[in-house]
């Protein structure tokens, strides 16, 4: 199913979506009329989506933020004006907006406003794998966790009725699975979304600040002591249409309780070990969760021995054993004493351990068919992350490390930039958090006499950045900020930057100058370099290395990806040819001393053999966008260039 086909309004028809995609379209569906989001994996084509649709749909506006706490502010704005409001992050963004977080929640909305907020256990594409529901207690927002793509839509359309009804911001929580799953979806009707709406002045409900603050946190409270309350009388169902917990029954005497994708795993690795008597709970409420609902599932199925299977920490686990304490059941529980706490589920880790618990001998087909998967896994080839080819980055890493000899101190930050701690470049002392490489860095340059480097992306300048930099200047950190200005969020699905020069929706818009911050904020040495022409960025790190104070070079070339799109579709446009610049190694040349092929690192080079068995390096056409980076490098003079009009099928 195409992008555009998420505008089909034809409520009851079945459509394979993505998950992503079906919480966009679940925007339609709930009349949101406003939704922001700074991208991060896995949440990010949520935001793309509603940035591609955005303009085909009456009343509704869509933005990329600067970051995760304008994102939210921006959403809380549209809600306090009246009318429905989305944001959207993934979770360690939560991190980044929790100062407005907590304090929205005790205001309240107007019109619903929710937090899709995608978990990433395992940390595919992360910096940590926190457990964000933590956050629910001391933000008195309820959480919702969905178990299926299904849910996952459905769950979000819910989630407003319910913040609209008892006036609090609600979070959705999908995991990265749910994200990036396949799974038939069925469509409901679209709900009409409200072009404009009205904001009220209430100091009593919008000021936080002394006696209102307290005030308030007693009024969030009260709200969600009222949601547990009608979700344990089943009127909150009444109030949002859907049943956010789902119970199963059974014979056994041992249940299980299991959350978000968690629960799936139990009922496949249920089925496996042909255990179909066991009572199962799934809480898609987690906060608040009522203590009535779990004492119920308990009694109803004479419940003597609980198993909660739950990704990451025991969140559930420790509310159930609360539960159980405050009831005086003397129940046994296991969890994260048979489960790990680190790391995403999958259909083996949750089988392995139910059968160990349940006292069952998993069959001899399931054990053949785990050595003939791990096996297979053993013999898959490796293959690290690394830059695409042509990625501006890499020229930049490269020369760097040429010129300090590897003798610097090199601190990296969020993007496609961090790379730079891998094989070949090895750079990067630490990746923390956004805008950490320059936070730290600054900080470290006071008390080292090394040299000292720190690498930022666009966006990541735009979202935690400008801040470091100012204090750097400010306080005379003597040290060299390099910022990485490819012109879009690569890593994360190529949006836009604000030096991009387009909005979310590619409509144009004026470019921020980097370096024209960096003089404003008064850094005295700033320059703008072409990472490419590696001879003048070697001259800018020495001639920058050489000074004291705060340097800022800004290395400025699109994303490879990005400008080889563009150039393809200049070609498919005019249909004529045009100028093409190719590369080729000259095997009579080349002296096979591995400055392109390992010390530049670029994939587009590689090695053959000719008909005598005799090693050769080439470049692959195919994959080579004419950086030119190996042709400027290359010791031997072994690169040659040529210049040739080509159609865009004699490029293929």
């Amino acid at each position: 199913m195409g992008i555009n086909d998420l505008l089909i309004d034809e409520p009851g028809k079945i459509v394979l979506l993505e998950g992503n995609h079906a919480m966009a379209r679940a925007v339609l569906e709930a009349g949101v009329s406003f939704s922001s989001t700074y991208p991060g994996t896995p949440a990010s084509e949520i935001g793309d989506v509603l940035a591609r649709v955005g303009p085909k749909i009456k009343n509704f506006y869509s933005e990329y933020s600067t970051n995760e706490a304008v994102a939210l502010e921006g959403a809380a704005g549209a809600s306090w004006a009246g009318v429905r409001a989305l944001c959207t992050m993934k979770h360690v963004g939560l991190n980044v907006c929790a100062d407005p977080l907590h304090t929205i929640a005790q205001s309240g909305v107007q019109g619903g406003l929710v937090v899709i907020m995608a978990s990433d256990a395992g940390a595919h594409s992360s910096q940590s794998e926190q457990d964000n529901r933590w956050y629910s207690y001391h933000t008195f927002m309820p959480w919702i966790e969905p178990s299926t793509l299904q849910e996952a839509k459905d769950f979000i359309v819910s989630a407003f009725d319910l913040s609209e009804y008892y006036d609090v911001p609600v979070i959705v929580c999908p995991s990265t699975r749910i994200c990036h799953g396949m799974g038939k979806i069925e469509l409901k009707p679209f709900k009409k979304i409200d072009a404009k709406g009205s904001f009220r002045p209430m100091m009593t409900k919008y000021a936080n600040a002394t006696f209102f603050s307290v005030l308030h946190k007693k009024q969030v409270i009260k709200k969600v002591k009222k949601i547990g309350k009608h979700h344990k009388r089943g009127k909150l169902k009444k109030k949002v249409g859907v049943e956010f917990n789902k119970t199963l029954d059974g014979d056994s005497s041992t249940g299980i309780i299991a959350t978000g994708v968690s629960y799936g795993y139990t009922l496949e690795a249920l089925e496996q070990l042909e255990q179909f008597d066991i009572p199962i709970f799934r809480p898609g409420l987690l906060y608040p969760l009522q203590d009535e609902l779990v004492l119920d599932f308990i009694d109803n199925n004479s419940i003597e021995k609980l198993i909660i299977v739950e990704e990451l920490m025991p969140f559930i686990e420790n509310r159930v054993k609360e539960i159980l304490y405050d009831a005086n059941l003397k129940i046994e529980v296991h969890g994260k004493d048979t489960f790990p706490q680190i790391d995403e589920f999958n259909i083996n880790i949750v089988r392995n351990n139910l059968a160990d618990l349940l006292g069952v001998e998993e069959s001899a087909r399931i054990k053949e068919i785990e050595t003939i998967a791990g096996r297979a896994e053993r013999k898959s080839p490796r293959r690290d992350p690394s830059w695409c080819p042509g990625c501006p980055h890499r020229a930049t890493f490269y020369t760097l490390k040429q010129v300090s000899r590897d003798e610097g101190v090199y601190g990296c930050d969020i993007g496609c930039y961090a790379m730079a701690i891998k094989p070949p470049m090895n750079m990067g002392h630490w990746i923390i958090c956004m805008g950490a490489g320059l936070g730290i860095a600054q900080g470290m340059a006071h008390k080292t006499d090394q040299q000292v480097f720190a690498s930022i992306g666009d966006s990541t300048f735009f979202h935690s950045g400008m801040q470091g930099m100012l204090n750097a200047i400010y306080n005379d950190s003597n040290m060299t900020l390099l910022v990485l200005d490819n012109k879009w969020t690569s890593m994360t699905g190529q949006q836009p930057t604000p030096t991009t020069g387009l909005d979310s929706h590619l409509e144009p818009q004026q470019p921020v100058n980097i370096a024209g911050i960096a003089k404003a904020m008064g850094c005295k040495y700033v320059r703008t370099v072409d990472p490419y022409n590696v001879r003048s960025l070697q001259s800018t790190l020495i001639d920058a290395m050489s000074r004291d104070g705060f340097k800022v070079i800004v290395c400025s070339r699109e994303c490879g990806l990005q400008a080889d799109r563009a150039r393809r579709r200049k070609i498919a446009k005019i249909d004529r040819p045009i100028p093409e610049v190719y590369y080729q190694i000259d095997p009579e040349r080349c002296q096979k001393c591995d400055e392109c092929l390992v010390i530049l690192g670029c994939p587009a080079i590689t090695k053959g053999k000719d008909e005598e068995g005799t090693e050769y390096y080439y470049i692959e056409n195919a994959r080579c966008t004419g950086c030119g980076v190996c042709y400027e490098i290359c010791p031997n003079s072994a690169i040659v260039k040529t210049e040739l009009n080509v159609h865009l099928e004699d490029i293929d």
